[in-house]
């Protein structure tokens, strides 16, 4: 039995509602957008530490993502994987390829050169590229569901 136009049109209605609601549902306070920094920024600094500080310090922002995780779906009902399929993911990837760059930077010139200030550096440039494309993701995701930034 084939659907009719009227039945095809209502779930195509009800599919576009849905996907309105999952957009406004993304639409994050600063404050997110601020912890994903701070996750950023802390990984990038921990080469900073001595290994076994490093290592503690991993685990604490660890936790730091967990909470993040609860966090949303606390406020919205749900956690939007930034691996997920679609528009977002060549993005995910490109902040995944500067934040591995910039850890490998400041990693290198603190263990193998010994300045051992360089991951705080590369750390704040983390930190404030990681602000701007949580915002970029989320300006992103909603476009792909159909709301506009």
């Amino acid at each position: 039995m084939q659907p009719s136009s009227t039945e095809a049109a209502e779930a195509l209605a009800a599919m576009r509602a849905s996907q309105a609601r999952l957009a406004q549902a993304a639409d994050c306070p600063p404050s997110r957008h601020f912890a994903f920094a701070a996750l950023m920024g802390g990984l990038i600094a921990t080469p900073a530490l001595p290994s076994f500080y490093a290592l503690l310090a991993e685990g604490v922002l660890l936790l730091g993502v967990a909470l993040v995780v609860r966090w949303d779906r606390r406020r919205t009902g749900m956690f939007i994987n930034g691996y997920r399929a679609g528009r977002t993911r060549p993005l995910t990837f490109a902040i995944l390829a500067v934040v591995l760059a910039l850890y490998a930077t400041g990693f290198w010139l603190a263990r193998d050169r010994g300045i051992w200030w360089a991951p705080l550096a590369t750390a704040t440039v983390a930190a404030g590229i990681g602000y701007y494309a949580s915002m970029l993701w989320q300006r992103v995701f909603r476009r792909e569901m159909g709301v506009s930034a």
